[in-house]
């Protein structure tokens, strides 16, 4: 659904017009609106339905390959110590705000073909690795997006909840290194940026933010409703987590990693909403 473009552009003009307001470089708030067309096309790449459990092979594959991109944070020096980020030309990728929501994806696809412990895998591996980086606001929203796809979906389970526990450790323990990164005015500290412009637009930069996960609610009922609920998540912990810490504000501050990633999201969630089994009819709501 094209309505689903129009959430992230409130948070992405306030941003830009208080990032000029301060001061900052064109070329740094020029990365948001790069990233909003490069963020465009990824959407209508990837809300193409999917007409057949077979047609998620790709995205499973994305889902790993995105566990590997996580992983590669390593090759890259790091800040002091931390390795978030991904190096690609003169532009720093930050690797787990950009790849999450395919991974989230990828879970729910090997939900749905009843392969539990490839999935059970691949979440426990993310939590790891975002961990030891460490990512602690992007792991605990990996988490919260995760244990909404891997709750057991009936008695029949049993026990099924136990295997969420290595992942409500894991994002505990990322927050148990203290973040030596000095925080950016215009990445983490937007929203007191804004402020210092006036109340008007301290009350504008936040209502941007609360617009952000309201796609994947409304979506509820159509396609597969757990991949709404799990992505919702993932985007209202990002969210939180920069009020109790200093981490990037996604879309509204700058950097073109979570802008990306949140086009990739809502077409994650398109697809997930048009998905079609064998028998031609849309697939109830999970």
């Amino acid at each position: 659904m094209l309505l689903n473009l129009l959430f992230p552009l409130p948070a992405l003009v306030v941003g830009i017009l208080i990032m000029r307001a301060a001061g900052v470089p064109t070329t740094a708030w020029g990365q948001n609106l790069a990233a909003c067309v490069i963020g465009i096309l990824l959407y209508f790449v990837l809300a193409r339905p999917r007409v057949s459990r077979q047609g998620e092979t790709g995205l499973l594959i994305a889902g790993v390959l995105a566990l590997g991109v996580l992983a590669a944070t390593w090759l890259d020096p790091g800040l002091q110590g931390v390795h978030r980020w991904l190096m690609l030309g003169p532009v720093r990728v930050h690797a787990g705000a950009l790849v999450l929501p395919l991974v989230l994806a990828a879970l729910a696809g090997l939900e749905r073909a009843g392969r539990r412990g490839a999935s059970t895998l691949l979440a426990i591996a993310t939590a790891l690795v975002l961990a030891l980086q460490p990512d602690a606001a992007q792991a605990t929203a990996f988490v919260a997006g995760a244990v909404v796809l891997l709750l057991p979906r009936s008695p029949a389970e049993g026990r099924g909840w136990i295997r969420l526990l290595p992942l409500v450790v894991l994002a505990g323990l990322s927050w148990l290194r203290k973040d030596p990164l000095a925080p950016v005015p215009h990445v983490e500290g937007i929203v007191g940026l804004a402020a210092e412009q006036g109340h008007v637009w301290g009350i504008a930069a936040v209502a941007s933010l609360l617009l952000l996960p309201v796609p994947f609610f409304v979506a509820r009922g159509r396609g597969d409703g757990r991949v709404g609920l799990a992505l919702g998540a993932y985007i209202i912990v990002t969210i939180l987590a920069t009020a109790v810490a200093h981490f990037p504000v996604p879309v509204l501050g700058q950097g073109a990693s979570p802008i990306l990633g949140y086009f990739v999201a809502i077409g994650l969630l398109k697809r997930f909403q048009g998905s079609v089994p064998r028998g031609g009819t849309e697939s109830p709501a999970t």
